[in-house]
């Protein structure tokens, strides 16, 4: 019985094999899903880190000897963060209590100098939502 196995496996490899790499050859598979590999960071349209990420750093560094405390806009403006400013304005680029339109548009806004400077320059980070639903709600 073994024997008879063993010849079946054979002859099954025998024509499987070859279908099987014949399908394969006319498909690239080493490129496949390599579009999933780039990061967002990667994304054409930002000259610079993500506001996001980068108020994120603002966040990570703090308590450390050497904080990350500026942020810089795809036009090369770089403003001074608070850490009390990059956690509401990280909530409001993240915020599920407005259109994922709204919060698109805002984070496209926070990249630029001009409408970031809006934001950066309020130093009680209390009044930044108000400016919000002013500008974007409003």
């Amino acid at each position: 019985m073994k024997d008879y196995m063993k010849i079946f496996e054979a002859e099954l490899n025998a024509i499987v094999k070859p279908v099987l790499e014949d399908d394969f050859d006319d498909f690239e598979l080493s490129q496949h899903g390599k579009e999933l590999d780039a990061d967002d960071e990667d994304k054409p349209g930002y000259k610079q880190a993500n506001m996001y990420d980068q108020l994120g750093k603002v966040l990570d560094s703090a308590g450390n000897p050497n904080p990350v405390s500026t942020v810089k806009t795809d036009d090369g403006k770089e403003f001074k963060v608070s850490v009390d400013q990059a956690r509401v304005i990280r909530m409001l680029m993240t915020t599920d209590k407005v259109k994922p339109m709204v919060r698109t548009q805002f984070q496209r806004d926070m990249q630029n100098g001009n409408s970031a400077a809006d934001f950066f320059d309020i130093k009680d980070y209390h009044e930044i939502p108000q400016l919000f639903v002013k500008r974007y709600l409003g």
